[in-house]
């Protein structure tokens, strides 16, 4: 497996999870997912970590928490 393997776009990640890939955006202009590379224009982000931090937003808007409160748990 070589190291690129496990990169993914947001369009990648949105239809992953059933989002708009705006929506997406919107969390990684605020560095709720990290991007690990720009190719172009097109951030690449770890399908891994941007997965399990994805799941982790869904959780904790789920328990109430905003935005910004969710984005210190995450840093």
């Amino acid at each position: 497996m070589s190291n690129t393997d496990n990169l993914v776009s947001l369009s990648m990640l949105a239809e992953e999870f059933g989002f708009k890939k705006s929506k997406l955006t919107y969390y990684a202009d605020r560095g709720l997912l990290k991007r690990v590379a720009t190719i172009g224009r097109m951030g690449v982000f770890d399908k891994d970590k941007s997965t399990a931090a994805i799941r982790k937003i869904l959780k904790l808007k789920e328990s109430g928490m905003s935005l910004a409160e969710i984005a210190g748990k995450l840093t």
